[in-house]
């Protein structure tokens, strides 16, 4: 009788192992000498996942632009939502201002200096800049945010 209880409980050991369960307390019986398996259920898997991802760094759009009487050159910027955007800006000819309201943006020009303005594009639409020297008025050029 012993062989076969011994049996019974090392297969139902096995059982259960192969089954990716182990038991966590084995207590005897109260009545007829066979053991009680108490199982523990397998804990729930995270609502979130354990491993994030670092956040990737922005885009930076780096651009070139030319302010001369009575242009931009180029006059329209495209750039994606979330870019880091940097333009250079250069005066060739008179000084001139650099005004994107959207972004709080307004710049002096001097003459023949880089001047280097840094934003992050982080509302989508179509934007205009200009010059807001006294004649420029027509001074326009836009920058579109997809």
């Amino acid at each position: 009788m012993k062989i076969k209880l011994a049996s019974i409980v090392f297969i139902t050991l096995l059982f259960l192992a192969a089954c990716g369960t182990a038991p966590t307390e084995v207590k005897p019986a109260e009545r007829g000498g066979i053991p009680q398996i108490k199982i523990t259920p397998p804990s729930p898997l995270p609502e979130k996942p354990q491993y994030e991802p670092p956040p990737s760094a922005p885009t930076v759009v780096e651009m070139k632009i030319e302010a001369k009487q009575f242009t931009f050159l180029p006059n329209e910027i495209k750039v994606a939502k979330g870019s880091h955007v940097k333009l250079i800006i250069t005066s060739t000819d008179v000084p001139h201002t650099f005004t994107l309201d959207a972004f709080g943006i307004d710049e002096e020009l001097p003459v023949g200096q880089d001047v280097v303005i840094e934003f992050d594009a982080s509302k989508t639409g179509t934007f205009i800049f200009n010059c807001k020297k006294p004649g420029h008025t027509d001074m326009k050029g836009k920058l579109v945010i997809t």
